[in-house]
């Protein structure tokens, strides 16, 4: 895959997040799309890479309140922490 191919998938991720963010914490998507975006950059770069693993440790950890609220503002964190994941993979 050349690099502008990469660089449109990784902004057509981007453009996903909206979507994602409708569809609430329980959504089935998600775990989809997360997953597509690390195959993707496991192709381009390779498991061990720098920006494989910026994408699959941006979330970090996190401290779950099971709450409904909780939950919601957890998955909202997370969408946050892969999209600024994906902006700096698009601007490098």
């Amino acid at each position: 895959m050349d690099r502008n191919t990469q660089i449109q998938a990784l902004k057509q991720a981007l453009a996903e997040i909206p979507h994602l963010r409708t569809l609430g914490y329980r959504n089935g998507e998600f775990k989809s799309w997360q997953e597509k975006i690390r195959r993707l950059l496991e192709s381009a770069y390779g498991k061990e890479s720098v920006e494989y693993q910026r994408f699959a440790n941006a979330p970090g950890t996190t401290f779950i309140v099971r709450t409904e609220t909780g939950l919601e503002q957890d998955y909202n964190w997370r969408l946050d922490s892969y999209e600024s994941a994906l902006k700096s993979l698009v601007d490098k």
